[in-house]
């Protein structure tokens, strides 16, 4: 099946694995030094056992995107990006 452009691809990877699909997505394109090429910046969404478990990841990633470096955030940034979406939800 062909995704839609914009959507992002499923790949197989080889080998025998214990989750072989691949979920990536573009983030971006980057001009080459040299200037010839353009490549792209990709980000891998996840690992997982069948297609359809990839494609249900990749769709539910592109109806609300969410920040696949959340590895790297800082406790204050945590609390920060908490904070925004709690105190929303409190009653005066």
């Amino acid at each position: 099946m062909k995704l839609s452009n914009g959507m992002g691809s499923i790949y197989k990877l080889s080998g025998k694995r214990r989750k072989p699909w691949r979920a990536v997505k573009t983030t971006g394109w980057v001009i080459d030094t040299d200037g010839e090429r353009v490549k792209q910046n990709r980000v891998t969404i996840g690992y997982y056992h069948s297609k359809e478990e990839a494609f249900q990841a990749l769709m539910n990633y592109n109806a609300d995107p969410y920040d696949i470096k959340a590895n790297t955030i800082t406790f204050s940034e945590l609390y920060n990006k908490w904070s925004e979406r709690y105190f929303e939800t409190l009653s005066n």
